[in-house]
């Protein structure tokens, strides 16, 4: 009989994780993104209130976390690292080979 660990809450710090899953939210909002956090199939931005409570946000779609959880996710969650800037992804320099084949067509007499 084996028995099966439930995931965890993986917390990723930073925009660059945020960014993935809503869009960046006014000043006066009640919501403050911190980055990005996933259990499972579940993934999307986090975020907290002024009540230090957290939210799995999705687009407009707020999602309540526990917040004993979150805590114990983000004591383990590195910092953005800074030194490596995000980079969008670039075009391939070479040309790409295109082979046109004949097609053989009937005349009929």
């Amino acid at each position: 009989m084996s028995l099966l660990k439930k995931p965890a809450w993986q917390v990723r710090l930073g925009p660059l994780e945020w960014q993935k899953y809503t869009y960046a939210r006014p000043a006066d909002d009640a919501l403050t993104l911190l980055g990005s956090v996933k259990k499972g199939l579940q993934v999307g931005a986090l975020a907290s209130n002024k009540n230090a409570q957290f939210y799995q946000v999705v687009g407009d779609h707020l999602t309540l976390l526990n917040t004993n959880q979150i805590t114990k996710a983000m004591a383990k969650a590195k910092a953005p690292d800074s030194s490596m800037p995000y980079r969008a992804p670039v075009a391939p320099t070479t040309t790409p080979l295109v082979i046109v084949k004949k097609r053989r067509t009937f005349v009929r007499d």
